[in-house]
């Protein structure tokens, strides 16, 4: 295997030594630091696998091949062209040729030789040459200090700045320049004898400052990196731009919380945010800060009330190093509300087709609606002005006139709409057949001599307002007294007790009049007057007996609460001690079984929930009803199936 190596090698340098030499590029090394020698100037292209390249010294011995065993472990697919180029400064090409320390003896000639897959093989001959380590660079500030550290400044805007470097060297190829960021800016000249001095001078420093990299380096060398000493200029800069972003959206809905962001741009070192409204410092809930480049972003959680509209909010950056500087950015704050029913219960209407019948809708809202719909049973929806309420701030009512027909039965909802949305809960309305009322329910709750007091509890009205009429009946049938009354409720005085006297009752609308019902009064026994001449004159002796009487059951009623209250406090610090005991109605405890919040249904109470019934958002400006279980009839009930009015167990 050795022999056959050696034979092709002798056949490459015989074949080589037969061609035409090419030109030889004479290139410098410093001793004793490492060189890289480029084949062609990096600029070589393998035009496929079979192709490689070579690297002899003085035409005889074998130095490096590429590709070689190493890079081709690397290689994922072998099949693929080989791109070797590489731009100068950037990386280095594997088909360069890595000298470590150089010394004498690694001078001489050598030659890379491309063996191409397709063309012909071309050399590249290079001379090298030794030369000794140019002094190290140093910088120093205007006033000659040494700048050790590896940065300059803070500077603030529009400060001068001059950087000094000096580089102690008396060859004459010595070069010594400066980079920014890279890019050459400034060569040296002689100052005196043996040194080599570049300076560079920088007025009015603007934001482009703000971590360059300036670099001083000192090169005698073609193939030997250049020594090299670098400073980074530090700044301390105020904000470009503080910045509320709401995306032109100021309208907050009371109570509502809402993420806002603040964006401080281009502030160094990074600033601290606080937040304002109007006078007031925010004491957030959620309140984070991040640093991103260029970018601070502060964001807060943000749920104003209705007294904190046509504020100020106002985030403001503090840079620690720029004390007299303000930066923030303001916004005024839209606060309001989207409409809320004044009402929690659904009212019936009573229709009758083709009888202009009217409803009105009356809402709390901030700001003021744009508009309300009213939608029917079978989907028609009806469109009507805004009127404020006199007298309230913040209360809005519409009203709908219409020709009832046959589909309009059933369920009429009413919302508003203002610039935070529609109402969520519509006002309810159930649109049932109207006409006469029904006939009140009547009850006769005392008597007096000669005086019997009537209460009546109205029935439905049939969708106009009724009034309850009493008409007093003596034993031959003639009226003896007529009075009406819109709650239902009667005093009749000079009422005899050896008169046979009846009492008609009924209620009336513009609609008509409800089916007639009689009361007997003969069959409610009045007082006696010498049974109230007794009793008044048996009171005279005994005020005194009921005072004292009195006084004693006050003491004892309070000794009995002073028990009660040690008691009570007793078994409720034993039940606090023990969480899982639940009292019983017997005074008795038993552990409460475990189960999920799911498990608790309101289909396993008897309580029924009226759907329509849902909690508003509270805003502690406005009033807001309470939300409440209604239990009963959710539509108007046909007559004596369900009770004329509802019972209301608040939540």
């Amino acid at each position: 295997m050795f022999s056959s190596r050696l034979v092709f090698f002798c056949f490459v340098i015989i074949k080589g030594a037969c061609s035409s030499d090419p030109e030889v590029v004479v290139l410098r090394a410093v001793r004793g630091r490492d060189a890289r020698l480029p084949c062609g100037q990096g600029k070589v292209f393998l035009d496929g696998p079979d192709s490689y390249v070579l690297w002899l010294k003085n035409d005889r011995d074998f130095l490096y091949r590429f590709p070689n065993e190493e890079t081709e472990r690397r290689l994922l697919n072998h099949d693929r062209v080989y791109g070797t180029s590489c731009d100068s400064g950037a990386c280095y090409d594997d088909t360069s040729l890595l000298l470590k320390r150089v010394s004498e003896q690694d001078s001489g000639i050598y030659r890379c030789r491309v063996h191409y897959q397709a063309s012909p093989s071309l050399d590249f001959v290079i001379d090298i040459r030794l030369v000794d380590s140019p002094g190290r660079p140093q910088i120093y500030n205007e006033a000659g200090e040494e700048i050790k550290r590896g940065y300059v400044g803070p500077l603030s805007l529009g400060s001068d700045l001059t950087l000094i470097c000096e580089v102690d060297d008396e060859q004459p190829d010595t070069l010594v320049y400066w980079r920014r960021n890279g890019v050459v800016i400034e060569r040296a000249h002689t100052i005196r004898p043996g040194v080599l001095r570049a300076d560079v001078r920088l007025r009015n420093a603007t934001r482009d400052e703000l971590d360059a990299h300036y670099e001083c380096l000192a090169q005698n060398a073609d193939v030997t990196d250049p020594l090299s000493a670098s400073v980074v200029v530090k700044m301390y800069l105020p904000p470009i731009k503080v910045e509320i972003r709401l995306n032109n959206n100021f309208d907050f809905e009371a109570g509502q919380p809402r993420v806002v962001d603040c964006v401080v741009v281009g502030c160094v070192p990074p600033p601290s945010i606080t937040w304002h409204l109007g006078d007031v410092l925010l004491r957030p809930t959620v309140h984070k800060e991040l640093h991103d480049g260029n970018y601070t972003v502060s964001s807060l959680t943000l749920a104003p009330s209705l007294r904190d509209s046509k504020h100020d909010l106002i985030c403001r950056a503090h840079n620690s190093h720029l004390p007299t500087g303000v930066f923030e950015d303001k916004v005024t704050l839209n606060v309001g509300y989207r409409p809320l029913c004044i009402s929690t219960r659904e009212e019936t209407i009573g229709a009758i087709e083709r009888e202009a019948e009217t409803a009105t809708c009356v809402v709390e809202a901030s700001p003021e609606p744009l508009q309300f719909s009213w939608t029917f049973a079978d989907s028609r929806t009806l469109y009507t002005s805004v009127k404020k309420v006199p007298g309230h701030h913040h209360r809005y009512s519409s009203t709908l006139t219409w020709l009832p027909r046959d589909s309009d039965v059933g369920l009429l909802l009413c919302r508003a709409t203002n610039s935070f949305g529609e109402q969520k809960r519509p006002c309810s309305y159930t649109i049932s057949a109207g006409g006469p009322p029904r006939a009140p329910d009547c009850v006769v709750l005392r008597s007096y001599p000669h005086a019997v007091r009537v209460q009546c509890q109205k029935g439905w009205d049939g969708g106009r307002p009724q009034t309850v009429y009493l008409e007093l009946l003596n034993a031959d049938g003639t009226v003896i007294q007529n009075v009406s009354n819109a709650a239902g409720h009667f005093q009749l005085p000079d009422i005899e007790d050896d008169r046979n006297l009846t009492a008609v009752i009924y209620a009336a609308s513009s609609r008509g009049r409800s089916e007639l019902k009689t009361l007997h009064l003969q069959t409610i026994t009045p007082l006696s007057a010498s049974a109230v001449k007794e009793y008044s004159q048996a009171g005279s002796w005994t005020h005194w007996l009921e005072g004292f009487a009195g006084i004693v059951a006050v003491a004892a009623a309070l000794s009995g609460m002073a028990v009660c209250v040690k008691i009570f406090k007793r078994k409720r610090d034993s039940v606090e001690h023990n969480p899982d005991l639940v009292p019983r109605s017997d005074g008795t405890f038993h552990r409460e079984p475990d189960f999920t919040r799911e498990e608790r249904l309101l289909g396993t109470t008897n309580i029924t929930v009226n759907q329509l019934a849902s909690c508003q958002n509270q805003y502690s400006p406005s009033p807001v009803p309470s939300c409440r279980v209604l239990v009963g009839c959710a539509h108007p009930p046909p007559q004596d199936s369900c009770p004329a009015s509802q019972h209301s167990y608040f939540v």
